[in-house]
């Protein structure tokens, strides 16, 4: 007995390599930009540690603390007389501290913007860094001009200790994480990152040189592990061991802020940077390699993400605030239904006549005639499946079975080979299997000849489709190469096909070249980087 004849399907090409990694496409997935402008550059951006994670920034004389939830300032605190900077909200989210360029500290309840406490005179610069301690809610560290930090206590009307060791101005300050005796490290415009121990002011405990003026250092959760930016690169140091671990150099123009994620979700740790070359990179910390960077207007000047990762806060000099956010469960339904709805009404059509598939829904009157239509038995029912009737074979497999090749080819490619493209494919693959290609190119003229090489022009450029484009046209030119020269429609398309090919084999190399270029620039960039690190140590 015959076997059935199947029908023949399309052909399936491998899946190619995908555009987006799924750590870009996270990244991606912080939509919903909110570009806001403020008086002056955005100076500092700083999350609270507790829910809800609103967060402060400072711009001009201004702070500003804006809700997470609604993404609009919440309260404005107006009592600097000079620029602000470096607004950190206390952990527990009731108490913020912020100084100014004249060097006053100040205390602010976030409740009432009252005034809790306030010093000056003791730092007779302007104070850029403020760093609430992460284990005692009433102490705190400033970093001056002056080229000093000083530890200060609520309760206590002037600064407790001042570490004198740095040469020029500190712009940085960071609190150890997990460390018990409240390490701090400082960063300055001496080309030094500095760690110091509270109980031991004299002098640092140890010191890190940089190659230029360290803008911004970031300690690792672990204590054991501290980023320092200095210049266009990112320096990865390791504090035990007082060495080197890694250099990211993917920067054109000064880094200046540093970040991380929490990894509270079990997601892996991030590590943001962003610089004065507008970009925001962002680092596996585990290899240290670059896995997504988002690329802004102007030069950025600031960044923070919220401990839950739903907010991506940055500020530029000019004083845009951008803040992106990642929707997820009932409130990306309702974005996409929302983006559902305009898209209807662009079209014309009301979007509270279609269902959810995008079908028109049946009207009254309708929905009663049909009623019962749709019901499909209980399972203790027993329901009869009439089996559907097999489909109609298409015109070019009637020729296939038939062994009419060179019509079934003709008739899959249609006029002037606009065929389906993968169902051509089917087809010539079928041909190669039961090598019958010769059979179905022979005996043709200039018309006939024509759809075979136009699909073959349409598809020489795909990667997946050249082993069966090459051997098609292997057989078009054993047969018709003797009648180059006599149509000036064949000659055409040879033409063009030739100067396709070519093309293609030109971007083949220039790729080849340019991954080649690109390695060696990045293998001598992160070497010299290293020498010159390693010097300086």
């Amino acid at each position: 007995m015959a076997a059935p004849v199947t029908r023949l399907q399309p052909a399936k090409l491998p899946t190619l390599p995908a555009s987006t990694t799924p750590e870009q496409r996270y990244w991606q997935s912080f939509t919903s930009p909110l570009l806001i402008h403020e008086y002056g550059s955005v100076t500092s951006i700083n999350f609270c540690a507790t829910t809800p994670h609103d967060f402060a920034i400072t711009s001009s004389t201004l702070v500003k603390v804006f809700s997470s939830k609604t993404r609009t300032v919440a309260k404005t605190i107006s009592r600097f007389k000079d620029t602000a900077y470096s607004a950190q909200i206390r952990r527990d989210g009731k108490v913020l501290a912020a100084a100014d360029a004249s060097g006053l500290l100040q205390i602010f309840d976030l409740q009432s913007r009252a005034v809790l406490r306030t010093w000056g005179g003791e730092h007779e610069m302007p104070v850029q860094a403020v760093r609430w301690n992460p284990r005692d809610l009433t102490a705190l560290a400033t970093g001056g001009d002056d080229a000093t930090v000083r530890l200060w206590e609520l309760p206590v009307g002037k600064s407790v200790a001042t570490l004198k060791g740095h040469e020029d101005y500190v712009r940085s300050l960071a609190y150890i994480p997990g460390s018990t005796f409240g390490g701090i490290v400082s960063g300055g415009y001496d080309k030094m990152a500095k760690l110091w121990d509270p109980r031991a002011p004299g002098q640092a405990a140890l010191s890190f040189s940089q190659h230029a003026a360290v803008e911004d250092v970031l300690p690792m959760p672990g204590g054991t592990t501290l980023l320092v930016a200095a210049g266009n690169t990112v320096t990865v140091w390791d504090i035990i061991a007082a060495r080197e671990i890694a250099v990211l150099a993917n920067h054109q123009k000064t880094v200046t802020a540093l970040t991380q994620t929490s990894g509270s979700d079990g997601s892996k740790r991030r590590v943001l940077t962003g610089a004065l070359d507008g970009h925001v990179k962002i680092y596996d910390a585990a290899s240290w390699t670059v896995v997504h960077g988002v690329k802004y207007p102007k030069p950025v000047l600031s960044l923070g993400v919220s401990p839950d990762e739903k907010h991506l806060a940055v500020g530029m000099v000019d004083g845009l605030l951008s803040i992106r956010t990642r929707l997820s469960g009932k409130q990306k339904d309702a974005v996409k239904e929302k983006e559902r709805a305009m898209d209807l009404i662009m079209k014309g059509i009301d979007p509270r006549s279609v269902d959810a598939n995008g079908k028109k829904k049946r009207s009254g009157n309708k929905e009663r005639r049909l009623k019962g239509m749709d019901y499909k038995g209980e399972n203790e029912d027993i329901v009869i499946d009439i089996p559907k009737r097999a489909k109609r074979e298409r015109a070019f497999e009637k020729k296939l079975r038939k062994g009419a090749f060179a019509d079934a080819l003709d008739l899959v490619l249609g006029p002037k080979g606009q065929g389906d493209p993968m169902m051509v494919l089917a087809v010539v693959k079928e041909l190669v299997y039961r090598g019958a290609v010769t059979a179905a190119l022979a005996n043709r003229d200039e018309e006939t000849l024509e759809p075979v090489l136009r699909w073959c022009l349409r598809c020489v450029g795909d990667p997946r489709m050249v082993p069966v484009v090459a051997e098609v046209l292997e057989k078009v030119l054993d047969l018709y190469s003797h009648a180059l020269g006599q149509s000036p429609e064949f000659d055409k398309l040879v033409g063009k096909l030739a100067a396709r090919i070519r093309m293609e084999v030109g971007n083949a190399r220039m790729a080849s070249r340019a991954v080649g270029m690109i390695g060696l620039l990045v293998a001598g960039n992160n070497s010299g980087v290293r020498e010159r690190a390693a010097i300086e140590v």
